[in-house]
């Protein structure tokens, strides 16, 4: 009878040893939450693009600024998002995006004698930046469904700069005054957008957004960590 309750004993010492040791394993074996993600993505539907990519297809009057259009591009509109997961329905995060064109032509009735004593006509090119880094909440509709949808709320400050470029060296100077790039100034940086989101695989995933924002409509992919 002894040596059976000193093995009952000796039995139970194990188990009270053994059992933690598991149910520790077990948390460490858990799997890790994301709680960060990064957002590279591209946007469309620029009322500003649509524009500038018609003007070579605008016919120009004869009072208008231009008597020809020389150049009008766009430069890439891209954003990079960071978010922080605060919880199942809530983030919080930055977003940078950049996006500008370029418009040059002939200006109407404006010649001048280059350095080779030449007729030119005077050219202008207006090249425009805009860059913003806004602040932003998104609030997860859905968070356990494999499509979730979102809103997404950003205010920060907005950057905007204009280059001019000109083959009139008397009118380039005057160009180059200093104070003369008001628009540099920095302004207010708003967006709100409405999204969905998926993965593809496990931590990549893809986004779409619509909204306000440099671009009525912007996708792209999404990493998670």
């Amino acid at each position: 009878m002894k040596n059976n309750q000193k093995f009952t004993l000796m039995a139970l010492a194990l188990m009270a040893f053994v059992m933690p040791a598991k149910a520790q394993e077990q948390v460490a074996e858990a799997p890790k939450l994301d709680k960060n993600t990064v957002v590279l993505g591209v946007g469309a539907l620029n009322a500003t693009y649509l524009l500038v990519n018609a003007l070579d297809q605008v016919q120009l009057s004869d009072t208008s600024f231009f008597a020809s259009i020389t150049q009008n591009s766009t430069k890439p509109l891209f954003f990079i998002k960071y978010e922080y997961k605060l919880g199942r329905r809530h983030t919080l995060g930055a977003n940078f995006a950049n996006s500008g064109f370029t418009v040059g032509g002939l200006v109407r009735d404006s010649f001048f004698l280059n350095d080779l004593g030449v007729l030119t006509q005077t050219s202008l090119d207006f090249t425009y930046t805009s860059r913003s880094l806004n602040f932003r909440y998104n609030y997860i509709f859905n968070p356990n469904a494999a499509v979730k949808v979102y809103w997404g709320l950003g205010v920060g400050v907005r950057g905007n700069s204009i280059k001019v470029k000109t083959n009139n060296k008397e009118l380039g100077q005057f160009l180059d005054l200093p104070g003369f790039n008001l628009a540099s100034a920095p302004s207010l940086g708003f967006e709100s957008t409405l999204g969905i989101r998926s993965d593809i695989v496990e931590n990549i995933g893809w986004y779409s957004e619509l909204g306000i924002a440099k671009g009525f409509f912007q996708c792209g992919l999404t990493y998670r960590f």
